[in-house]
């Protein structure tokens, strides 16, 4: 579990409720590496700390609720700057022969992201150059 960003990290996440929202053929159409957008949701009525995942005006799901209140920390108050990619897609196994000896069969479709975080605040720092003895003036 994360409990605080660092930056110039990569976080690994599965985006979850792609079949609630309806989205699950679009995002298949999607190669990986697309940039994905993420939104915090403080109105969301199942969870206060949400963090919907989008690409343009597709809501495509939700980052894990066990996972998303330090995205949603640094989304509300701008801390960090936040790259989302898209990894890989799998559908869901309902329409699959998918079998197995555990109790439950069916697997949902998921789709894993790569979250980036860094800062675009730049030191300043003054710049010395020292001419070198073999330059030609």
């Amino acid at each position: 579990m994360v409990v605080e960003l660092e930056y110039n990290k990569d976080y690994h996440l599965q985006i979850v409720g792609i079949y609630y929202t309806g989205n699950g053929k679009y995002l298949s159409r999607l190669p990986p590496k697309t940039i994905l957008e993420l939104r915090p949701e403080p109105d969301n009525k199942y969870d206060s700390y949400a963090v919907s995942v989008w690409h343009q005006d597709h809501k495509l799901g939700y980052i894990p609720k066990t996972r998303n209140k330090p995205f949603f920390d640094a989304l509300v108050k701008d801390t960090f700057d936040i790259t989302c990619l898209l990894g890989c897609y799998i559908p869901s196994s309902r329409k699959t022969n998918y079998r197995s000896n555990r109790r439950y069969k069916f697997q949902p479709e998921r789709a894993d992201i790569t979250i980036h975080t860094f800062s675009s605040q730049i030191e300043w720092r003054p710049a010395i150059f020292y001419p070198e003895d073999t330059m030609a003036y």
